[in-house]
């Protein structure tokens, strides 16, 4: 029940109104990067969604993250939220963030609760518009990862990301250019571009809301 009550007040919260691109992009990066990449899609970008899942544990409303595996390609290796692209079988981008959901992490999307979505935005680099889907569940799941598509699982406690201390900036090399990178440092962690992104947007919907993170 407490959880439940979490998840109405988040989606009155959200109703309210987003606080849109400007504020994911305030996790960006350095000045030079945020003003050399284009923020506007074009028609031939790819569509894609994240399930940004929240759950209690431990007293707390946590979410879970993957560390994909290192391939030869621009997000191998990089933390982020379960999702991928959407399928033509899809019904809508909610289905997608679900179904690529449930590939990943073993979780039944029958049993997740969605509130809505935040801001969708779009990632120059891979040249994909990704909209995050935010859902809930009334206790922590069963994860039962997939091998080929994640190296491991981990939650993270939101009350945490909530301590500006988490954030650092580090430099790294993007596009063969030397960039300050801001990440969230999570039990060594590193929570980056996109990823950092859309959970900044949702920390800063708690935020305003004043919404208790805490499980009594």
């Amino acid at each position: 029940m407490v959880m439940e009550k979490f998840a109405e007040k988040l989606k009155l919260e959200i109703l309210k109104g987003l606080p849109g691109t400007e504020v994911q992009w305030q996790m960006a990066s350095s000045g030079r990067m945020v003003r050399n990449f284009p923020r506007t899609p074009g028609p031939d970008a790819k569509v894609a969604a994240v399930l940004i899942l929240l759950f209690p544990n431990h007293g707390s409303v946590h979410t879970v993250f993957m560390q994909r595996p290192d391939y030869n390609g621009i997000h191998g290796g990089q933390i982020s939220f379960p999702g991928g692209k959407r399928d033509d079988s899809d019904r809508d981008i909610i289905r997608t963030a679900l179904r690529e959901a449930s590939e990943e992490t073993g979780v039944n999307p029958e049993e997740i609760s969605v509130i809505n979505t935040l801001t969708t935005l779009f990632i120059p680099v891979s040249n994909t518009i990704v909209t995050p889907v935010v859902g809930w569940m009334n206790e922590k799941p069963g994860f039962n990862h997939h091998p080929d598509e994640v190296v491991f699982l981990f939650d993270g406690d939101l009350e945490r990301f909530l301590n500006p201390s988490i954030v650092r900036i580090m430099p790294m090399k993007i596009r063969g250019e030397i960039i300050d990178v801001k990440y969230y440092d999570y039990d060594g962690n590193v929570i980056w571009g996109a990823t950092a992104m859309m959970l900044h947007e949702l920390l800063t919907i708690i935020r305003r809301g004043n919404i208790e993170l805490m499980m009594d």
